[in-house]
C-alpha cells in the first residue's frame, strides 16, 4: 500500500464517515456528544504527540551541545588494578585463562575483557597522560 498524501486523505475520510456512522447507529441521541467527546480526544493526542516530539528533539540538542562541550556520560570509571597489565599480557599470551586474569585484577570477566580492548585501541603517544580505566 502506497502512503501519499492524497491516498491518507481519503483514508482519513473513510475513517471519519465511518465513525460517524457508526455512532449515529450506536447511539443517534448522543452521536453529536460523542463525536466531539472523540474530536477532543484526538486534538489532545495530537497535541500530546507534538510536545513529546519537541522534548525529544531539545534534549537530544542538548546532549550535542553537552558533548561537544566534552561532557562525559555515565558513571565514574575505576583506575585499573596495579597488576592489570601483567595479567592482559599473561591472557594474551595463553598462559592463563580469562577468567582467572579477570579474577587477579579482582574484575569480573567482562569489565576485564571490556578494558583490555579498550587499553588495546589506544595507541601508546596518542594520551599518555590518560590513565586506562575499567
Amino acid at each position: 500500500m502506497e502512503f501519499s498524501e492524497e491516498n491518507v486523505r481519503e483514508q482519513m475520510e473513510s475513517l471519519a464517515n465511518g465513525i460517524v456512522s457508526a455512532l449515529n447507529k450506536t447511539d443517534p441521541v448522543h452521536s453529536r456528544e460523542l463525536l466531539s467527546q472523540f474530536v477532543s480526544e484526538l486534538f489532545l493526542s495530537v497535541t500530546k504527540q507534538a510536545l513529546r516530539e519537541e522534548r525529544r528533539k531539545k534534549q537530544a540538542e542538548g546532549i550535542a551541545r553537552a558533548k561537544a562541550r566534552g561532557v562525559r556520560f555515565g558513571s565514574r570509571q575505576k583506575p585499573l588494578p596495579e597488576n592489570f597489565e601483567e595479567a592482559r599480557r599473561s591472557w594474551r599470551g595463553g598462559e592463563t585463562s580469562l577468567k582467572e586474569a579477570a579474577k587477579l585484577c579482582g574484575m569480573p570477566t567482562t569489565t576485564f575483557y571490556d578494558a583490555v580492548r579498550r587499553a588495546e585501541e589506544s595507541e601508546p603517544g596518542e594520551n599518555e597522560e590518560e590513565v586506562p580505566r575499567c
